[in-house]
């Protein structure tokens, strides 16, 4: 998790609940502190473009940036778009990222790895606290981690012998 403010905290949480091997990096050495973030497994201060040198970054690895704006993302995108990363989302609205990706394109990148970024992340829930945007966010992540539909599960009771005995 890449900024480790409200949303970032609770998408840590969250994880870290769920089992995931949570990281918490951000460019403020008073947010990527271990007190700050309790939950994460581990704590990295640095600037942000840096991220894939001081981390190992696999095919298994989620990454989610949770920054406080466009310059945030737009320094911390391109390395990570040359990551093998599984997941890259960026939280926030679809025109902060598409002022994102038009910066990067101005400085060469390509379609096709823009195209990996999921951005707004996360599953339309109407979500409004970090919690909620956090459900959003894990519920995406495990979605394509363990390749479901997002569909709801719900099925309707069909009446026959199951119905006769309740209503006897």
């Amino acid at each position: 998790v890449i900024g480790a403010g409200h949303v970032g905290r609770a998408v840590i949480h969250l994880a870290h609940w769920l089992g995931f091997r949570t990281v918490a990096c951000d460019d403020r050495p008073e947010f990527a502190e271990a007190q700050a973030v309790p939950e994460a497994d581990q704590v990295l201060a640095c600037p942000l473009r840096d991220l894939t040198s001081a981390l190992a970054i696999t095919t298994d690895t989620y990454v989610v940036l949770t920054t406080r704006g466009v310059p945030l993302d737009v320094e911390a995108l391109p390395a990570l778009l040359a990551s093998p990363a599984a997941y890259i989302g960026v939280i926030g609205s679809r025109k902060r990222w598409e002022t994102t990706a038009a910066e990067l394109r101005q400085q060469g990148a390509s379609a096709e790895a823009l195209r990996r970024v999921t951005s707004p992340t996360g599953l339309e829930l109407k979500a409004e606290t970090p919690e909620e945007i956090a459900v959003s966010i894990l519920a995406q992540i495990i979605l394509q981690r363990r390749g479901g539909t997002g569909d709801s599960m719900a099925h309707p009771a069909t009446a026959g012998k199951a119905g006769a005995r309740a209503g006897a």
